[in-house]
């Protein structure tokens, strides 16, 4: 009798377990640019790049995340990605790492990719926002925000605004 109770609980625990993040990985500065140092047209093009999302889900529904393409200032380390999941929603904050109090003369792009499991197959409302450096940002500004379908063996791409 206990161990059908164990085995009810169990199946029940796998069911209401929490979305997961994992494997964060940051790239530091890939390329930067500078106002000052560089050429005009490669420092507009530059600016005028947009971040991309792309998403990937494997056959045990882990879901594979790369940022690519995120600009802030040179003195920044990385970005730490912080989910949260629940109701149907997924949003995920992108906060930079490093010393607040210090700015260089020149931006960076940076990379960041990270992996959540324990994620239900289906669509899910997703926001992504960039926030300061203590994790603050505004709710009504998100870097991107619309519905996606999350399922076994789906890419997906998304531009950053």
């Amino acid at each position: 009798m206990s161990a059908m109770a164990m085995g009810a609980c169990s199946t029940e625990q796998n069911i209401m377990e929490q979305v997961r993040m994992s494997d964060v990985v940051n790239s530091g500065c890939i390329s930067s640019f500078s106002a000052t140092e560089s050429r005009p047209e490669y420092y507009k093009a530059e600016k005028e790049k947009s971040a991309k999302m792309s998403v990937s889900v494997d056959a045990r529904n882990v879901a594979h995340f790369q940022v690519t393409d995120l600009q802030a200032n040179c003195a920044v380390n990385g970005f730490s990605p912080q989910v949260h999941a629940q109701d149907g929603e997924i949003r995920i904050v992108l906060i930079p790492l490093g010393d607040s109090t210090i700015e260089a003369d020149c931006m960076c792009n940076y990379n960041v990719s990270f992996n959540l499991s324990n994620l239900v197959s289906g669509t899910y409302h997703v926001m992504v926002y960039r926030s300061d450096f203590s994790g603050k940002y505004d709710s009504a500004k998100p870097c991107y925000e619309g519905n996606m379908s999350f399922g076994p063996n789906k890419n997906m791409e998304i531009e950053l605004k």
